[in-house]
């Protein structure tokens, strides 16, 4: 594969991002593969081409860098189990985009003993509904000393550019999300 198409990639480690196109580096002419995450991170990263379609070694296997995804549209119809093709183990949180439109998109996020990196603090420029499905977990939010612990069944409704972590997950199983991102 030496071209990179439009639409969803799954990183190795897990994470979604989208594509936006193809640039050029102004004094090199080094084509730069543009993309957004799809996941608590805002902005836009650029990648060399050669970079991001190369393969990398995983657990002696090797995988692309960046997997291309189905587009919605052609995705098999019909009930789907939001349980089903949990890893059972991960190198980092995984987040997977269920459904997309103009002012929501809905999210499966499963943690597994995972949590915010040291001084990270989430800052969505969208407002987030999230329910814990399977699992546990503690959420912080800057400037409140007390942790939010969530179970089974426990939902919170974060405002947009509330800062927040995650500061643990349940470390013995995988804690189970949906996460529903919408604007006003």
């Amino acid at each position: 594969m030496n071209e990179v198409s439009f639409g969803r990639y799954r990183h190795f480690k897990g994470n979604e991002y989208s594509v936006l196109g193809v640039a050029r580096h102004s004094e090199t002419c080094e084509e730069l593969v543009v993309y957004r995450p799809e996941y608590g991170e805002s902005g836009l990263w650029a990648r060399p081409k050669p970079m991001f379609l190369e393969t990398v070694l995983v657990n002696g296997q090797v995988t692309p860098r960046f997997q291309r995804l189905e587009s919605q549209s052609i995705r098999k119809k019909g009930a789907q189990n939001f349980f089903s093709d949990l890893p059972s183990q991960l190198p980092g949180e995984l987040v997977e985009t269920i459904l997309t439109a103009p002012t929501v998109r809905i999210e499966r996020i499963v943690s597994h003993g995972h949590a915010s990196p040291n001084g990270f603090w989430y800052d969505q420029s969208e407002h987030e509904w999230v329910l814990v499905l399977r699992g546990s977990a503690k959420l912080r939010f800057e400037g409140d000393e007390q942790l939010l612990e969530m179970n089974v069944g426990d939902f919170v409704n974060i405002p947009a550019h509330t800062k927040h972590r995650v500061e643990w997950t349940t470390p013995d199983q995988a804690t189970v999300w949906l996460a529903i991102h919408y604007s006003d």
